[in-house]
């Protein structure tokens, strides 16, 4: 699990975000951006995470590009490198988020709901999230 380690810097080159999005997604140009990157002993990797001026309350459409350092389960090792898109298309809806893997440049393969990839990338974006909540947590105050 990521939380609680520190985070470190991305490689150069690693964490180039496509510059096209999925067409799912649509203009997110006006969308608030958080941006960071971590690096761990089991994984590194760097995310944007939008917030839409209509619902500023959650994060709607999240990129993200991990890299597993030691792969230990078949799941992680047949892993495709490159960025992740995750969509929020309709906020408070039961629907499953629309998820999408880097094939190449420009090109984008959506990641079936309900298959063991996309379980294994709403895990990998729950461990992304954690790794942002912990950078972001207020220092602890000093023990006198």
């Amino acid at each position: 699990m990521l939380l609680g380690l520190v985070p470190g810097p991305v490689p150069a080159g690693e964490a180039a975000f496509a510059p096209v999005l999925p067409e799912g997604v649509g203009d997110v140009s006006t969308w608030e951006v958080v941006s960071g990157d971590f690096e761990t002993a089991e994984v590194r990797g760097a995310y944007r995470l939008y917030v839409s001026p209509e619902r500023q309350a959650i994060y709607q459409l999240m990129r993200y590009r991990v890299h597993l350092l030691a792969p230990r389960s078949d799941v992680e090792r047949r892993r495709e490198p490159g960025e992740r898109v995750v969509f929020v298309r309709r906020p408070g809806s039961r629907e499953p988020l629309r998820c999408w893997r880097e094939a190449s440049a420009g090109r984008w393969l959506e990641v079936g709901a309900g298959t063991a990839e996309y379980r294994f990338e709403m895990h990998t974006l729950i461990r992304v999230l954690a790794m942002h909540r912990a950078t972001r947590a207020p220092a602890a105050p000093a023990a006198p």
